[in-house]
């Protein structure tokens, strides 16, 4: 009797341990998920988070690395996916869009009318939009997607398979800025006067 008493107390302590053990496997995996979708979440144009099933968003924020960036929008206007521009920071580059291929505008078409207009309709809230850096605009390239485009189109949609400017000129030669490719990552340089896409950022801090 005794030991039937003992072997039930058994049986119910570890069957208790295994439901432990169980709900903090499960508890885990759920922040881990949390976690990984978190990485990244879609902003709505007023500047609120939103599901991450939402069909229609503005901005992007990346909590890794702290940034806030610009959706590229499939129909024409200021945020227009096939939009190119110069590069012009006000001093060097070309100011006047001349080799511009692709623009809303049709004149001005650089990269410094672009952020002024861009910050003038204070996109997602935010009036502090600007170039990103090489590595900051590296950050978003993903090398292990399925597809050719290096960039998670789930977050990214309408981006171009080709190279986008970033704020970083060439300190060798000031007529050239660097670019980075979404075809194969890295970065290389590219006359400033020809022209290519963008994609804004700021600071989410």
């Amino acid at each position: 009797m005794l030991n039937k008493i003992r072997e039930t107390i058994v049986i119910s302590i570890t069957g208790r341990i295994l439901k432990m053990r169980k709900s903090i496997l499960i508890s885990s995996l759920f922040l881990l998920s949390i976690s990984a979708i978190a990485d990244m979440q879609k902003m709505s144009s007023a500047g609120e988070i939103i599901a991450q099933d939402s069909e229609k968003w503005s901005c992007v924020v990346d909590n890794n690395n702290s940034l806030i960036w610009e959706v590229k929008s499939d129909k024409k206007g200021v945020q227009y996916a096939l939009n190119t521009y110069t590069w012009f920071d006000g001093n060097s580059g070309r100011d006047n869009g001349t080799f511009t291929k692709n623009c809303y505008w049709g004149k001005n078409c650089n990269t410094l009318s672009f952020i002024k207009d861009v910050n003038k309709s204070q996109l997602c809230g935010f009036s502090d939009w600007r170039l990103p850096s090489r590595d900051e605009l590296n950050s978003i390239v993903d090398y292990y997607g399925e597809g050719d485009l290096l960039i998670d189109t789930d977050f990214f949609p309408n981006t171009q398979m080709d190279s986008y400017w970033t704020a970083i000129s060439v300190n060798s030669n000031p007529s050239m800025a660097f670019e980075v490719p979404f075809f194969y990552g890295g970065s290389m340089a590219r006359d400033k006067t020809i022209d290519t896409f963008v994609r804004l950022v700021r600071s989410a801090d």
